[in-house]
């Protein structure tokens, strides 16, 4: 098979299996950003609590409890509070006018009544948003780094084949049906890990952004098919995707985690070419 087919087989493996990995879940809505503006009303009295007197017939109805329009310095505060700190520092530092347009963004649609795990929603779409374009730096990033993503992604398919079952296929974009239970905390704080570090590469990446990301050598292509088969997989599950199809709950991500566990055994460069066509080439449309 001619390497450079190869590449775009595991490309095009990987885009399918992570497809849906963005988009497909909604976060809790007790850990949702742009949150509900608490009431600030009196709580109904007790029954044990004397009844409130009766106002007057000509006394003036009390007006409503107004709750203040959220602005930039409030937004950024809840931001700072929540489980997305560390992406909100890195977005602040590196890309400052994006992210002046992102917290805009959250203040409008908080002052437009938009809450709740539609908010939550909206804000890591723009997330992806903002992260598509500028994915292809993160292929020149330092190796720990790309190493360092590929075991969280290691470790988050391995728990949607086993805990998480019941989400492997709407990560992988292939069930669009509404989720019965709550997605278990460990996958999504492993998703949230898995923007985070793409971040990081982005970053680091970016300085030497005019690398290319060669094709495979011949030796390599050899030494990643002998992996292949000692994690008993051939190069054609690789060019058809074909497990992805498994209908065993879970078994289409235990199958791309050992693929990422074969790869994670090979020499740097062999790696880090083909961690960057799964992880951050082709990403941007």
């Amino acid at each position: 098979m001619d390497v450079r087919i190869l590449m775009a087989a595991v490309v095009g493996l990987v885009l399918l299996s992570a497809g849906g990995f963005y988009y497909a879940l909604s976060p809790k809505s007790s850990d949702a950003v742009v949150a509900p503006p608490t009431s600030m009303a009196a709580s109904p009295a007790t029954p044990t609590e004397p009844a409130p007197a009766a106002a007057p017939a000509n006394a003036t109805p009390d007006r409503p409890e107004t709750v203040a329009p959220a602005t930039v310095a409030a937004i950024e505060a809840e931001l700072a509070r929540s489980e997305h700190a560390d992406l909100q520092a890195l977005l602040k530092r590196h890309f400052a006018e994006e992210y002046q347009e992102l917290v805009e963004f959250l203040v409008r649609r908080r002052n437009e009544g938009v809450a709740g795990d539609a908010a939550a929603q909206e804000m890591l779409a723009r997330f992806q948003d903002m992260m598509r374009p500028k994915l292809k730096f993160a292929a020149a990033a330092r190796l720990a780094l790309i190493d360092k993503l590929a075991d969280n992604e290691i470790e988050l398919f391995h728990a949607l084949g086993t805990e998480g079952a019941g989400f492997c296929l709407k990560v992988l974009g292939k069930d669009s049906t509404p989720a019965t239970t709550p997605l278990p905390d460990s996958i999504r704080r492993l998703m949230r890990l898995g923007t985070l570090y793409r971040y990081e590469a982005i970053v680091d990446g970016m300085p030497q952004s005019d690398k290319p990301v060669d094709p495979l050598k011949p030796e390599e292509m050899s030494a990643f098919e002998a992996s292949l088969g000692r994690n008993g997989m051939t190069m054609e599950d690789v060019r058809s995707g074909a497990f992805l199809n498994e209908p065993e709950p879970g078994k289409p991500c235990l199958m791309i985690e050992r693929l990422y566990r074969t790869i994670s055994g090979l020499d740097s460069e062999t790696r880090r070419k083909l961690y960057a066509g799964m992880f951050f080439m082709g990403r941007d449309k």
